[in-house]
């Protein structure tokens, strides 16, 4: 199980996204390396980030939200991919194997 609570986004415009910083981790179920990194980067995790909420989408189900996402923030759309965004501003992003909770650190 993982020691991260991972919150969903229902709505970008109502979203907690904005109200704190968080990190925004894109997933795709289908690909094993999503599966893989997600699964390293959940066994790395360190409440001693700051960070106070996590959000998983998965990239499958959720991609109206996931393009609303690039879209906002200007970035291409992958998954596996990280963003750490602070302040309502986006200041960290990964993707693929690059994605590293040591990062955040």
């Amino acid at each position: 199980m993982s020691k991260i609570n991972w919150l969903t986004i229902e709505n970008l415009s109502n979203s907690e996204l904005f109200k704190s910083n968080c990190v925004i981790f894109k997933h795709s179920p289908r690909c094993i390396i999503s599966k893989i990194v997600l699964k390293k980067f959940e066994f790395q995790y360190s409440d001693k980030c700051g960070i106070d909420k996590f959000f998983l989408i998965n990239v499958i189900k959720e991609r109206e939200i996931s393009n609303q996402i690039s879209t906002l923030f200007q970035i291409n759309h992958e998954s596996p991919q990280l963003l750490l965004v602070k302040n309502k501003s986006l200041i960290y992003s990964a993707s693929h194997s690059d994605i590293n909770f040591k990062d955040l650190l």
